[in-house]
């Protein structure tokens, strides 16, 4: 063993202090807890702050391989004396939560006296020097000697005997002075001996450092302690002489209030007689120099900050940084107490999580009961709360300001930056690269795959860069409108960082109103964002490309489905909502798209300028001859406000209508509105336009048309759908051959009149039953179906497979809350006497309705 250290050894030893400590317990506590070596230097700068201290420095030695290296913390905290260094190393106990008067009134974080033993990890030696009412204590633990012990048990029966030495104030100089005596221990304002030195402290040596400390990086441990800061007035720590700024700080403060200077006046609920005050002796800087006065309270100062983001996270455990922060003659009063007695409800988290109010308000200290931390009830506590409460609702218009001005892409990127990079950034990156060896395909990370081995590798090598700058990892976000209904939710471009979401994704239209909805604040970007990592995230666990492909199709049609379900409306409920939104024009949209939905297409509210209010899509299979069926049809919704009100031909737009239909690559335009500019059987200049658009197309080898429906035909179309047994190549007929409203009244009044048998409902439900069976529990696909009705007695044949899954669809429609058929499935809620009840109801519903 070598000799100690000078610092180990310096001083008159008065006694020995028994630390009853073994192999056994330093393996369990040490390298099971702290296996991160910064989490061992994390843990000694959180007993400076149960210590009360202001400041507290980290000093890493330049080169950890040199002789004599060593890792040092220091603190001003309340220091040790000859009791509190026993204290100290009495093994999984703590004092620290039975303190009834504490440090700064700080909530203790230690509780079972092991934090010592963090060191373990990175050093052989840990020594203590500290100074508590003017006199000077040190203990050195040489680890070395628990591990010669190699004891198995966890309380040992003879214990470890370390001398608690006593030292002069030249000992304690010269024993430090390897760092003191440096710039960077200069930098850090701290002063441990002289005329103003601190009237206590406590310096923590690491030394005879184990190989575990190679693995320290001090940018990895600077954002670890950065991280643990929390935001206070009276904390701060120093890594190698910088002041390290909080992680939170960063989180962009958005502004900074002075109360009496920016802030003159409060709004309700503030008392009445509150007044200006500045005190002139003080300097024009000074924050206290300004302020308010209350004829109770006296003398109110502080300031108010709004940041970007919540405030929240990991450094909580050394004390919140949001919220209200009360203090009483230079005493925090409120520790644990944000919201200051007030309900928390009052407060909605999503602003008060985001700022912080630090105020003075020395004229409680006559109200304080006798514990110094709560105020006795009255009118005066509820004038300090009422000024709390204005404070911020004072704030709130910034935030919600500062929430509308900033583009979704960079509330994204810093709300991606505040997390931690295996998270959301790496899983990108490898799936990434696992894409470029032919790994696996991905269906939410776009890779150009057609790139030469040179460009994979230039790509990956920007997009690693780009993961180490978090703020740029996503460039940007777009609504991808070129995308199709098939398509997933969301794709990160690696080549320019953009997230593009997907505007024709039902479930985004479903929901794009609650997500872009100041009172839900959904935030939709990171929703997607997360979809996209869900796939990362799949591959990195070490699943197969099946897998991730099952995981992901059954995440989408769950998306899927929960929007076209979200209502889970009859027909003849959608039909009514649509004909009541004639006179709303956002109602109307919703509506519009709600009854093409439920006529069977997969549709998506757009309603975004220049683009048409929705698409709805046909998805059919193709015919004998593997001829494609499928359709897609561009919406638009124009309501009236006044009942009996034409849409004017120009306010119809034609022009406008083709191009929407055309850059959404539709056949159809449907335009519907409660009614039109247009007589029966004249040629109109409406009539005369949707004639020309589609003659023109025809005669290009690529027909399109354009089809105005009055809101009440389509109402009687959506009604007639599963009663009717329409399908979707039905439906087209109307649009291929019908362009004005009356020849679309023709066409409903001609389905209207049509005889059609009643399906076989009860054949039908029994099937799908028998297919669930007792113990399957699973969806039925409709092949399965169809197979199933063949074999009944007597046999139901469906050649057409589409026949039938429309004729599910329509049965979903009448009993929304039984039947369940999506485009690939289908299945009961309920058993088939419930479903069955619930269709019949919905028919005779519907011929009351119309009789």
């Amino acid at each position: 063993m070598s000799d100690s250290p000078i610092f180990a050894n310096i001083g008159n030893s008065k006694e020995e202090i028994d630390v009853r400590l073994s192999y056994r317990i330093v393996q369990l506590f040490s390298e099971g807890l702290y296996a991160s070596p910064n989490k061992a230097v994390e843990e000694l700068v959180a007993n400076s702050f149960d210590a009360g201290a202001t400041n507290v420095a980290v000093f890493l030695p330049l080169d950890f391989h040199a002789q004599g290296a060593a890792i040092a913390v220091v603190d001003d905290g309340e220091g040790m004396d000859a009791s509190g260094l026993k204290q100290h190393w009495l093994i999984g106990k703590s004092l620290k939560r039975e303190i009834h008067d504490l440090p700064r009134g700080r909530q203790q974080i230690g509780k079972f006296g092991i934090g010592k033993l963090a060191t373990y990890v990175l050093a052989s030696r840990l020594t203590h020097v500290s100074k508590k009412d003017g006199r000077y204590f040190s203990t050195s633990m040489d680890f070395r000697d628990v591990d010669n012990r190699g004891d198995d048990e966890v309380e040992p029966e003879t214990p470890i005997k370390i001398a608690l030495r006593e030292l002069t104030e030249a000992d304690a100089v010269k024993a430090l002075l390897s760092w003191t005596s440096t710039a960077a221990f200069k930098s850090c304002g701290l002063s441990l001996f002289g005329a103003n030195a601190a009237d206590s402290w406590t310096f923590a040596i690491l030394s005879e450092l184990k190989d575990k400390v190679f693995e320290i990086q001090q940018g990895v441990l600077e954002w670890v302690l950065r991280t643990a800061l929390p935001l206070r007035d009276d904390f701060a720590i120093f890594q190698n002489g910088v002041k390290l700024q909080p992680s939170k700080a960063e989180k962009g403060r958005i502004k900074r209030w002075v109360l009496g200077k920016d802030i003159k006046a409060l709004p309700k609920p503030a008392p009445a007689d509150l007044e200006l005050s500045e005190d002139k002796d003080q300097a024009p800087t000074s924050e206290t120099r300004f302020g308010l006065t209350h004829k109770d309270l006296g003398r109110i100062t502080g300031y108010v900050e709004a940041y970007k983001d919540l405030l929240t996270g990991k450094s909580d455990k050394l004390g919140r940084s949001h919220g209200f922060f009360v203090y009483v003659l230079g005493r925090l009063i409120n520790v644990s107490d944000g919201h200051f007695g007030i309900r928390p409800d009052e407060l909605r988290h999503g602003t008060f999580g985001r700022i912080r109010v630090v105020i003075r308000m020395d004229g409680l200290d006559n109200y304080l009961q006798s514990d110094r931390e709560r105020i006795r009830e009255g009118p005066v506590l509820v004038d300090a709360q009422n000024i709390l409460r204005a404070l911020f609702n004072f704030v709130r218009p910034t935030l919600e300001q500062a929430d509308a001005d900033e583009e979704p892409g960079v509330r994204l990127a810093r709300k991606l930056a505040g997390s931690p990079g295996s998270l959301t950034r790496r899983p990108i990156v490898e799936i990434a690269r696992a894409v470029f060896e032919g790994k696996i395909r991905s269906r939410y990370v776009s890779v150009p795959v057609a790139a030469t081995k040179s460009e994979q590798a230039d790509l990956l090598t920007a997009l690693e860069r780009r993961a180490e700058v978090p703020e740029q990892f996503v460039g940007g976000i777009d609504f991808a409108y070129d995308a199709t209904t098939d398509d997933g939710i969301a794709v990160y471009d690696v080549v320019s960082g953009r997230l593009r979401i997907n505007g024709l994704h039902p479930f985004v239209g479903a929901f794009f109103d609650e997500f872009t909805s100041k009172t839900t604040g959904l935030p939709l970007e990171v929703f997607a964002m997360a979809e996209v990592l869900l796939e990362s995230h799949l591959f990195q666990a070490g699943l197969t490309q099946n897998q991730i492909d099952d995981a992901m199709t059954a995440r989408d049609q769950l998306l899927r489905f929960t929007a076209q379900e979200s209502g889970r409306r009859t027909a003849l409920v959608i039909a009514n909502a649509l004909r009541n939104a004639r006179n709303d024009e956002n109602r109307l949209e919703i509506e519009v798209v709600e009854a093409f939905r439920s006529l069977g297409f997969d549709a998506v509210r757009i309603g975004k300028k220049g683009k048409p209010d929705g698409v709805a899509k046909a998805h059919l299979s193709p015919d004998a001859n593997r001829h494609p069926r499928r359709y897609a049809v561009s919406l638009e919704a124009k309501s009236k406000q006044k009942d009996g009100t034409k849409l004017k031909t120009k306010t119809f737009g034609v022009s406008t209508i083709v191009r929407q239909r055309d850059d959404f690559h539709c056949d159809h335009a449907v335009v519907v509105a409660p009614g039109f500019d247009h007589t029966s059987g004249k040629e109109s200049a409406l009539a005369k336009e949707i004639r020309a658009d589609r003659e023109g197309t025809a005669a290009n080898g690529s027909p399109r048309t354009i089809t105005a429906v009055h809101i009440d035909d389509l109402a009687r179309l959506v009604q007639l759908r599963p009663v009717k047994r329409l399908g979707l190549l039905k439906i087209r007929e109307m649009f291929q051959n019908c362009s004005l409203p009356e020849q679309c009244k023709e066409w409903v009044d001609c389905v209207e009149k049509t005889q059609v048998a009643t399906p076989p409902y009860a054949k039908i439900i029994d099937a799908i039953h028998q297919l669930q069976g007792t113990t399957r529990h699973e969806p039925v696909e409709y092949i399965e179906l169809r197979n199933e009705l063949r074999h009944a007695t007597p046999p139901i044949s469906f050649p057409d497979l589409d026949e039938l899954i429309e004729l599910c669809k329509g049965m979903a429609q009448m009993a929304p809350t039984a039947f369940v058929a999506t485009g690939g499935t289908v299945e009961l809620d309920q058993s088939p006497q419930n479903v069955l009840a619930a269709i019949e109801s919905a028919t005779k519903a519907h011929y009351n309705e119309n009789s």
